[in-house]
């Protein structure tokens, strides 16, 4: 005996929506969160003329939750409301069109950054943040072939190349037409003319800002080494990440390879976000710099961050002495060798921009027995800058007990966030295209994550979602007010 199976079965009564999900699925958790956030700001956004649009609730729910599955295709997107029953639930059996989706991702950065800082603002408020953060960042590829990076020579060239082509297809017209006009442009020289604009936009931004080479396609995209070893036209992508539940507090995008200028920027943001500058901040050698040091010094963090030779000299990989080895004696200024010889003060070498070098050579090196462990020159030379202290000074406190522990711990809280964005959602390439609107959709995965960790704590926890959010948000009472003023301050992010 079987179940009865009838595809043409009809129903006596229609469908309930809340039907088509399971009530422990996370579509329902993001629908809850969506519903109850403040969007204002796009809102104010839609003319009350002509014809009625999708409500923005229904079109950030369907990317959401495309972006929390692996789709992000606002045409697949577009498909999965008519066959999915989580998307139908979202968009309540409506069927956005893909053009209406990608135009919706492509022009609410502002909005989109507000909905990230209001889903933070739930965690902090149901207690998933702490006090301690750690900062990294990681290369996702722009939507951008490296190929169409290209240096000014060669952009020159294609310019010409472009023109020349033009100019003979303008006089094979002439010889076809005359003095008419087809009432078509040939579409090989309509692409060719798209493709000049974009050559030519390349070149001036390569020219504004001296850079070696701009990518066509990408302007904003920069060529960036991969763990890999592949150089590919990317992005940067900065997150600050909470210890406790690993909740994303902060996020960027910039085009600069190095993370060594976003230390800062990423601390205002994690500002602006909280309302509070951490306790703790944890980040890897990428980030140390004095400048870095003495900033988190006045603002009284506690940081942990490695300068760039701490692994290598702590596992005594160096072939040669290493600079640890050498004692320094700030009232004599001089140096100690491992075989006791002095090494005095030299002279100083000026630098552009940033302090100048002290420099001390040994003039025992030549009757050493230790030389050949030391030095292959003449004379072992040190350099020493003068906030040399301060490096000196984080690596006592990172070989300390507590230090280890604190800094350990920076693995198993930021390393795993981008493992779960590029393994289990596939963020290994951009979709959209420019600064802005890649900015635009890393603030949405980092939404769709913070969501994926409150929808495991509520699991967990056992509790109704629904309740904690109505007690944050209020519903008119006196912590509504108190949302309203956390929402007003997100406006202004």
């Amino acid at each position: 005996m079987f179940k009865r199976y009838d595809q043409k079965q009809q129903f006596l009564l229609p469908f309930n929506l809340e039907e088509f999900v399971p009530e422990n699925h996370i579509a329902r958790v993001l629908n809850d969160i969506i519903d109850v956030i403040d969007i204002n700001s796009i809102e104010s956004t839609y003319s009350e003329e002509g014809c009625p649009a999708y409500h923005p609730r229904l079109l950030l729910k369907i990317l959401l939750y495309g972006y929390l599955i692996n789709i992000r295709s606002s045409r697949k997107i577009e498909q999965m409301t008519q066959t999915d029953t989580a998307f139908m639930y979202l968009a309540a059996m409506q069927k956005p069109d893909f053009h209406t989706i990608c135009r919706f991702r492509s022009t609410h950065l502002g909005p989109i950054k507000e909905i990230f800082s209001q889903v933070v603002t739930f965690c902090k408020e149901m207690d998933l943040i702490g006090s301690s953060i750690s900062i990294d960042g990681t290369k996702v590829k722009a939507n951008a072939s490296p190929r169409q990076s290209k240096s000014s020579d060669a952009l020159e060239k294609e310019i010409d190349k472009i023109l020349k082509e033009s100019i003979e297809t303008d006089k094979h017209e002439d010889e076809i037409y005359g003095d008419s006009t087809p009432y078509q442009i040939p579409e090989e020289l309509v692409d060719k003319k798209k493709r000049l604009e974009k050559i030519k936009a390349a070149k001036k931004k390569l020219d504004e800002e001296k850079l070696k080479k701009v990518n066509i396609t990408d302007n904003d995209a920069r060529i960036m080494k991969h763990k890999d070893g592949s150089k590919k036209p990317s992005y940067n992508c900065q997150v600050a990440v909470d210890e406790k539940e690993q909740i994303i507090v902060a996020a960027d995008v910039v085009n600069e390879e190095n993370d060594l200028h976003q230390m800062e920027p990423m601390i205002q943001n994690v500002k602006n976000t909280l309302g509070y500058k951490p306790t703790i901040v944890l980040a890897d050698a990428g980030y140390f710099s004095y400048d870095n040091v003495e900033f988190l010094l006045n603002e009284e963090i506690d940081a942990y961050i490695p300068d760039n030779f701490y692994e290598v000299e702590k596992r005594g990989k160096s072939k040669k002495f290493r600079k640890s080895l050498f004692t320094y004696d700030e009232k004599k200024d001089c140096y100690y060798c491992p075989a006791a010889f002095e090494i005095p003060f030299t002279r100083i070498q000026k630098r552009k921009e940033e302090t100048d070098l002290r420099y001390y050579v040994c003039s025992y090196c030549s009757f050493c027995v230790l030389k050949n462990a030391c030095t292959e020159s003449e004379n072992r030379t040190i350099s020493r800058d003068p906030r040399e202290h301060l490096m000196e000074d984080m690596r006592a406190k990172l070989n300390t007990e507590e230090g280890t522990e604190q800094y350990q711990n920076r693995m198993c809280t930021v390393e795993p966030v981008f493992g779960q964005m590029k393994q289990d959602r596939g963020f290994r390439e951009f979709l959209l295209r420019g600064k802005r609107k890649t900015k635009i959709e890393f603030v949405m995965m980092c939404t769709v994550h913070n969501i994926s960790k409150i929808a495991d704590f509520m699991k967990r926890e056992g509790k109704k979602l629904k309740e904690i959010l109505n007690m944050i948000t209020g519903r008119g009472n006196e912590c509504g007010n108190r949302w309203e003023s956390v929402a007003g301050m997100a406006h202004n992010l």
